[in-house]
């Protein structure tokens, strides 16, 4: 297994992770690990649009662009982390996760997806 692969696949594993993705600048899926029914390329392009909007908001806000966020809805949370090689790791979330930890380790380990991404 590739090792980009591998990484997502153990986020993927963690319990109250759905889904992960890492997405290329242009809205391409780089890599991901859904469960069926999930459509990678549609999630990729529409995170794209939306990192490139948050970017965007917080430059004109005066505060630079978006480096992570995560974002509660109905039926779980979304966390996005910029990568350092312009790619950005989409972690989606159930509702009875434990966020806290999660966004700890997806921070800590954002460093290392550089050289896989």
């Amino acid at each position: 297994m590739q090792p980009l692969r591998s990484v997502l696949h153990a986020f993927a594993e963690r319990p109250g992770v759905t889904g992960v993705v890492v997405v290329s600048d242009e809205g391409l899926v780089v890599e991901s690990a859904l469960p069926d029914g999930r459509d990678a390329e549609a999630i990729a392009a529409i995170a794209s649009t939306a990192i490139r909007g948050l970017s965007a908001l917080g430059n004109a806000a005066g505060l630079g662009p978006m480096t992570h966020l995560a974002a509660d809805t109905d039926a779980g949370a979304l966390v996005l982390q910029r990568l350092p090689s312009g790619a950005t790791l989409l972690v989606i979330v159930a509702p009875d996760a434990d966020l806290g930890t999660l966004l700890f380790d997806v921070r800590r380990h954002a460093p290392a997806l550089v050289a896989l991404t």
